[in-house]
């Protein structure tokens, strides 16, 4: 994830900010992989690098900090393995749970704060209402926006 082959250096631990790899729902308790297709997808974006190569070095970064925190660690069988369980909209009960289901989880705080405390806030998401939030990255806006709409008609289609 740093461009330099191995992808499980200190670089790309510092590349992933906030996410902890061991915790739901990047590893379950039993070590198995569940990292959020959209989540490689948005690394693999963010650093130009194929989409398998960062499924790759997520799941050795995953893997090594488990086994650091002796815990049981099941690598992934590659890509479709690590993607076999995505999280759709609809399964998704609260704003920090749907920021982590869609690759975002280190805008929680800023939208939080910014008022965007429920699913049915996210509905009133707009460019400029994410700038104010603190979000800077255009491409990272395009997403959340986009996901904004899928989560929003989930949301309307349960009640």
């Amino acid at each position: 994830m740093t461009g330099k082959r191995g992808g499980n250096s200190a670089g790309g631990q510092d590349a992933l900010g906030s996410i902890d790899l061991t915790e739901e729902p990047y590893s379950d308790k039993h070590g198995r992989c569940g990292i959020p297709q959209l989540l490689v997808q948005r690394y693999s974006e963010d650093f130009q690098q194929p989409v398998k190569d960062v499924a790759s070095s997520l799941d050795q970064i995953r893997v090594k900090q488990l086994r650091k925190e002796h815990r049981m660690a099941i690598p992934s069988g590659g890509l479709t393995d690590m993607c076999r369980k995505p999280v759709s909209p609809v399964h998704v009960s609260s704003v920090s749970d749907w920021l982590v289901s869609i690759g975002m989880p280190m805008y929680s705080a800023p939208l939080l704060a910014a008022g965007f405390g429920t699913l049915d806030h996210v509905s009133s998401l707009n460019e400029a209402k994410a700038r104010e939030a603190g979000l800077k990255e255009d491409h990272h806006i395009r997403i959340l926006l986009s996901e904004a709409q899928l989560v929003t008609a989930s949301y309307s289609g349960q009640s």
